[in-house]
């Protein structure tokens, strides 16, 4: 089992918006073949205006075909790139981590 984790910085006092975008977000990607996602914020520990987004799936070649699938749909690639152009102003950065299950 693999779980795909992508750390987002909020811009200051954002973090409340990103999870409001990531929650937007989750119907699109469950339209699409995505599985069920978490959401966290920090608390208050470490650098500040964290949301992390994280959701597993069997393996790396079963998170490669929802990704592909996905994005040669033009549907997802349009309301993926609606949805994106929103959340990006509310970002400082964004880190992606892969972790096998133990």
């Amino acid at each position: 089992m693999i779980t795909q984790r992508r750390v987002f910085q909020a811009k200051p006092g954002m973090s409340g918006a990103v999870v409001t975008k990531m929650k937007e977000f989750q119907p699109i990607f469950e339209r699409h073949g995505g599985p069920p996602c978490r959401y966290y914020t920090d608390q208050l520990s470490g650098r500040t205006d964290r949301v992390v987004w994280e959701f597993d799936t069997e393996s790396l070649s079963s998170l490669d075909n929802i990704l592909s699938t996905a994005s040669q749909n033009a549907d997802f690639v349009r309301d993926y790139e609606s949805w994106y152009a929103g959340l990006t102003p509310l970002l400082d950065s964004a880190i992606v981590e892969l972790w096998n299950q133990e």
